[in-house]
């Protein structure tokens, strides 16, 4: 079983077996979950045991079946159980992560429930971790709405700017931007439009002699994708308004360093200035701003 060939065959084989056959397959798994997915053959037999038994739980509920539901409920809990137990430490583990993945994506109602609640117990933690990032991201997706505001505090406690220039974090706040709703979308915006000291980062007073958080993100190689990703989703209101004023105020600042320019392309999508046509070419705006 991890072996690469003896991999494919198991996970073939969860995949073809009668029900009646499967215990006498997973009971091989007694006992030898935590090594199946600290290997990295071994780590697709659990996910797909997740998938497979989870979809099958699923599929004689719906049929009305409870009996059988219960049966291969219970064929699947110890796996479940041991994962949620190792909830933190596999969720920074290159192979456990994805183990987490396929339970808040595959496993019913309650799994879920049960794997959300361990995860919330390190969302700062797993926030910007090299593997447990991605997991954050699917609990954004796959989670409740109690789950993205505990991310959402996080986010604007930590910092919008300093996670948004994190390689990992970023990817979780564009994904809370893709999949919060259109209050936390605001939120997020509002800390973009905080001002802050250009050295200490320190909040000031509207109005100082200082830069706004979204133009410092800007001008970083990961904060800029969050800008953008926000430009895509936030609906009109008075804080995309707002955004866009600020932008709109320093358009000639934003052409002057390369990995901004696909977020000045978005910019000039959206009508940031008045000075250029609608999807004006970045190239055309560049060569006006050197003449």
């Amino acid at each position: 079983m991890k072996t690469f060939f003896s991999c494919r065959v198991v996970q073939k084989a969860l995949e073809a077996l009668d029900e009646d056959d499967l215990p006498r397959l997973l009971k091989e798994f007694h006992h030898n979950v935590l090594s199946c997915i600290h290997d990295q053959n071994g780590n697709h037999v659990i996910q797909k045991c997740i998938e497979v038994m989870s979809n099958k739980i699923k599929r004689a509920r719906e049929m009305g079946e409870h009996d059988r539901a219960v049966f291969l409920g219970e064929q699947l809990d110890f796996v479940v159980d041991d994962v949620l137990f190792n909830t933190a430490s596999l969720s920074c583990h290159p192979y456990g992560c994805r183990v987490l993945q396929r339970v808040l994506e595959h496993c019913v109602e309650g799994k879920k429930i049960a794997a959300l609640d361990e995860i919330r117990k390190c969302h700062k933690t797993l926030l910007d971790d090299q593997y447990g990032n991605y997991v954050i991201q699917h609990v954004l997706q796959f989670g409740r709405e109690s789950d993205r505001e505990s991310i959402l505090r996080i986010v604007a406690g930590s910092g919008l700017l300093c996670l948004s220039k994190q390689k990992f974090a970023s990817n979780v706040v564009e994904k809370l931007l893709k999949y919060g709703t259109d209050e936390q979308r605001k939120v997020v915006v509002r800390e973009m439009l905080k001002v802050v000291d250009d050295e200490t980062r320190a909040t000031k007073p509207a109005g100082s002699v200082s830069s706004s958080v979204v133009m410092l993100m800007v001008r970083d190689a990961y904060a800029n994708y969050v800008v953008q990703t926000t430009l895509d989703v936030l609906p009109e209101c008075e804080e995309k308004t707002l955004l866009m004023e600020e932008l709109k105020a320093h358009a000639t600042e934003l052409v002057s360093v390369i990995y901004r320019f696909s977020c000045l392309s978005c910019f000039v999508g959206l009508q940031l200035t008045s000075s250029f046509p609608t999807a004006f070419p970045v190239s055309a705006i560049i060569r006006l701003q050197s003449t």
